[in-house]
């Protein structure tokens, strides 16, 4: 579908400058993870994720990956 044609599109652009694409879907999104693995994305590893608001703050946050 739309999807499928979108992410191939734009992986092989990223593909054409030498660079390697990379996709992060939350864990629960199995649909976007079976997209992805369809068009050939594999997992290779599951960051963990924190948000925080900083004090004081409204609608601002950090994340931190690792």
């Amino acid at each position: 579908g739309l999807a499928t044609r979108l992410v191939r599109a734009v992986a092989a652009g990223i593909r054409e400058r030498g660079e390697t694409p990379f996709l992060h879907t939350a864990a629960a999104n199995t649909a976007a993870i079976r997209l992805y693995e369809s068009i050939g994305f594999t997992l290779r590893r599951r960051p963990s994720f924190m948000a925080v608001r900083a004090p004081g703050g409204r609608g601002n946050t950090t994340a931190k990956f690792s």
